[in-house]
């Protein structure tokens, strides 16, 4: 039998974390192995490379981008295959708005308040800007703040609050 290898492309180390943490386990349910790959600081060339590797070795790939401030899901990923031609659109997924609107998806209203925290009924619109102003108040660091969030992370409750979060956990881990 094939080896079932899956590589996510994450942008940065916000978005390593959140998946070795939240996903990883999850996705060796599924696969025989899972390599998360920072491609945000590589080179066009050394990630179009690895794309062709990954296609060669018939390995399976998602690539995940933030949607930022495009106006659309579509245009995301437009720019995106722009960017790396060798990367199957069907591959890309956009996170709304930001890697760090799905840390806040997953924390309970119980939990943010325990932190002193108004909690959000929804994340869709939060950007990193939104997250740091947020936890400052009660955290001095981001890294701690976001390892605590992981720890009590609720996959249910982050399904609820982002649309984006829930696309994507229905996509690989429902009925599976």
């Amino acid at each position: 039998m094939a080896l079932r290898k899956l590589y996510i492309f994450v942008e940065g180390t916000d978005d390593a974390l959140f998946f070795s943490k939240v996903f990883l386990h999850r996705f060796k349910k599924i696969y025989d192995d899972v390599e998360i790959i920072q491609y945000a600081q590589m080179k066009k060339s050394k990630v179009d490379l690895f794309i062709l590797s990954i296609n060669t070795l018939n390995f399976d790939y998602i690539m995940l981008a933030d949607m930022d401030e495009v106006e659309t899901v579509s245009e995301k990923k437009r720019i995106i295959k722009h960017k790396f031609e060798l990367v199957d659109i069907e591959k890309i997924l956009i996170v709304i708005k930001e890697i760090e609107s799905w840390y806040l998806a997953g924390m309970t209203d119980e939990f943010a308040r325990s932190l002193g925290l108004e909690p959000y009924a929804a994340t869709n619109t939060v950007s990193k800007e939104d997250f740091n102003l947020y936890y400052i108040r009660t955290y001095r660091s981001r890294i701690d703040f976001m390892q605590e969030v992981l720890r009590h992370f609720s996959v249910e409750v982050a399904c609820v609050k982002n649309r984006s979060f829930e696309y994507f956990y229905k996509k690989f881990f429902l009925n599976k």
